[in-house]
């Protein structure tokens, strides 16, 4: 898990964020004793989202921050 800061637009609204990004793991069909690893996707967990230097993580619904967290990994991955 690494810390990030990046920049992205919601709605026509530029937002500085920060939080902590957790690449995905590729699913392991088979180990050598027979398990296996179902993987995981890549996730991202808010610190804070700031607008024009003012923090409003809290002001947040939770359909935006659902937003955010999906263009955060969209962003970083691409």
């Amino acid at each position: 898990m690494k810390e990030v800061e990046i920049g992205i637009t919601i709605y026509d609204v530029y937002l500085d964020v920060s939080g902590y990004y957790s690449p995905p793991e590729a699913m392991v069909m088979y180990y050598a004793d027979g398990s296996g690893y179902p993987g995981c996707p890549a996730e991202f967990e808010i610190i804070s989202v700031s607008l024009n230097g003012t923090r409003i993580t809290d002001l947040l619904s939770d359909d935006i921050y659902e937003q955010i967290i999906e263009k955060a990994i969209d962003n970083i991955e691409n």
